[in-house]
């Protein structure tokens, strides 16, 4: 299977639909297959919350959405988002989404993975900051649907020692797909996720680490993410398939070459 690459522009528009529009553009053309955005509600916060002001100003309103749809669209990518909490599901079913992604600190939220399964085709579940009972159980409640698993180090950026892809086969025999939401730098873990067989990879993608915002400089760059496709791409043609059938090369090597030192069998 092809691993699918995330774009995950998160916040880094900060709030500007036209730089949003331009992430997308670019991320398109870095070979992505999906675009993700986060799709949360500012007054949704506790009282006092420090981080009112970046999410109010970061806030996609509902004709954002419908605009950054039409515009991954228009340029042959899958608009994708995150949904923080259930007073939303409702209206980011209403656009058609078939693929919804929940955040790590949500893993454990059943209430918001029932509503997202009944709502959804496809839940995508991110796992870091998650203890393995927690997986189990969201794993549980998914169960019967069609649902991907990320492993996830929530550390920005994730040193390498504390990767541990191993976990990402773990979760392989909990789910129906699995895969790699990547907050290391560079490209090393990613490219060891597709060899691994992630379905998905997800990295913070930006256009500019020279941008405002707290998540530019972890994120990764267009030539990064230009570099990954053309790895996955690799790894699909050397991987084949099974049991191919002998090639017409190999079978005229096969004529030369079985029983040439006489009766083995």
């Amino acid at each position: 299977m092809r691993t699918k690459i995330i774009a995950e522009v998160g916040a880094n528009h900060g709030g500007d639909l036209d730089l949003a529009k331009e992430m997308v553009r670019v991320a398109a053309a870095a070979g992505c297959d999906y675009v993700k955005f986060q799709s949360w509600q500012a007054r949704r916060l506790p009282e006092g919350d420090p981080n009112f002001e970046r999410h109010s100003k970061a806030e996609l309103s509902d004709d954002a959405h419908r605009e950054l749809i039409d515009c991954c669209r228009a340029l042959g990518v899958e608009f994708l988002t995150t949904c923080f909490d259930v007073h939303r599901v409702a209206f980011l079913a209403s656009l058609g989404l078939r693929t919804i992604k929940v955040a790590s600190p949500d893993c454990s939220s059943t209430r918001l993975l029932r509503a997202l399964r009944d709502a959804f085709p496809h839940v995508i579940v991110s796992t870091g900051m998650t203890p393995e009972e927690d997986v189990i159980a969201a794993a549980e409640t998914l169960s019967g649907h069609n649902f991907t698993m990320l492993h996830c180090v929530s550390l920005y950026p994730t040193p390498t020692h504390k990767v541990n892809m191993a976990r990402m086969a773990w979760l392989r025999t909990k789910c129906p797909s699995v895969g790699f939401s990547d907050h290391t730098m560079g490209t090393p873990a990613g490219r060891l996720a597709i060899a691994m067989g992630a379905d998905f990879l997800e990295k913070h993608f930006t256009s500019d680490r020279n941008l405002p915002g707290k998540d530019q400089a972890v994120s990764g760059t267009p030539h990064e993410f230009r570099e990954l496709r053309a790895y996955a791409d690799e790894v699909e043609l050397l991987m084949g398939e099974a049991h191919p059938v002998l090639s017409d090369e190999e079978e005229r090597l096969r004529g030369i070459y079985v029983g040439k030192w006489g009766d083995n069998s």
